[in-house]
């Protein structure tokens, strides 16, 4: 006699719900596709400098992968892009800056003099923090976190300028180029 009994099937496998952030990332990726690409991509540069969490490199990246020997003109016109959303991140920063010194009574002029150092909070934060702003404009830091941090703490704009433009420059043309010239394989470790 056969074992007549049914054989269990297994239910189809549901796909994994995304976050809102995969899923907003997905679709920018995607724009990268569309005939507005290059649009797509300048005003994604610009907001990534003060609000919009996806940065200007997902776009970047496909876009070079489809068209290798545009990416000198994307990278040029992402860091101009980018420089400009930088200027609205960092006035947005001076706004926060000057609305909660004053909502919360912060006196930036204390002065600090311990360690060797002999200036007020103030002069420290603005005077130093741009080399910080330039590293984090190199590194895959947000950028919008790099403008606003830069205005909140009053570094001089061109400091804070010639920072920005030296590590996005950086940044555009490093991730233009590792994909112009390495390709696809590059994807796998390049975080962007």
């Amino acid at each position: 006699m056969s074992d007549m009994s049914p054989t269990p099937v297994a239910a189809p496998a549901q796909p994994e719900k995304q976050s809102w952030y995969r899923r907003l990332y997905r679709w920018v990726e995607a724009l990268s596709s569309s005939p507005h690409a290059l649009a797509a991509m300048l005003v994604v540069a610009v907001i990534d400098g003060s609000v919009f969490p996806i940065p200007p490199f997902a776009l970047l990246v496909p876009m070079v992968l489809a068209q290798p020997h545009k990416w000198v003109r994307y990278a040029v016109l992402g860091t101009v892009a980018s420089l400009f959303g930088g200027l609205i991140g960092y006035w947005l920063g001076t706004l926060i800056s000057a609305g909660a010194v004053s909502f919360l009574d912060i006196d930036l002029n204390v002065r600090v003099q311990r360690f060797g150092l002999d200036a007020t909070v103030g002069e420290l934060l603005g005077k130093n923090f741009w080399v910080l702003s330039l590293l984090c404009s190199v590194l895959p830091t947000p950028f919008k976190v790099v403008a606003i941090g830069s205005g909140i703490v009053s570094v001089p704009l061109d400091r804070f300028l010639l920072a920005a433009l030296i590590g996005r420059t950086v940044r555009f043309f490093a991730v233009g180029g590792v994909m112009r010239f390495v390709g696809p394989p590059a994807r796998k470790w390049l975080r962007v």
